[in-house]
């Protein structure tokens, strides 16, 4: 076995580049296919989508859950589709691919925050597109503080 050379490396470097100066064709379609598809998807992928179906199940009727529900539908990345009325049927919603998200208040949630606690809203998100779960999630997240001032 030989071992390996930067002679014939260039060698073949060398080879390549004046067969790509005789092929003018072949030149045009390796520089302008891949210029082709960056413009393309640079305009078809939106990394930022907005108004993505969405259920809610509030399991405490609190004005603190419903400033949740407010927040909600006053942000661009949700639009509230459903309201589940139980946690099972959330879960079924985001399997059949119903909403994108279920965000569930939980029981005792005004209570808990009244309190000092730490509540959480629990989110949970269809994973097969990553960056608008994350984007939704971090809209989410301005509307998570609503612990009273006092």
């Amino acid at each position: 076995m030989k071992s390996f050379s930067f002679a014939r490396l260039f060698a073949i470097l060398m080879k390549e580049f004046i067969q790509m100066r005789r092929d003018r064709g072949t030149f045009a379609v390796m520089v302008g296919v891949p210029v082709l598809q960056l413009l393309a998807f640079g305009f078809a992928i939106n990394t930022d989508p907005k108004h993505l179906p969405t259920a809610v199940h509030i399991a405490d009727n609190s004005v603190y859950a419903r400033s949740i529900e407010a927040a909600l539908k006053n942000s661009d990345y949700f639009d509230i589709v459903a309201i589940a009325p139980s946690q099972a049927a959330g879960d079924r919603m985001l399997d059949e691919g119903e909403v994108s998200f279920v965000v569930t208040v939980p029981v005792n949630f005004a209570r808990d925050l009244v309190r000092g606690l730490s509540p959480e809203v629990l989110i949970q998100a269809d994973a097969s597109d990553p960056s608008a779960a994350s984007n939704a999630l971090a809209a989410m997240s301005e509307a998570r503080d609503l612990r009273p001032q006092g």
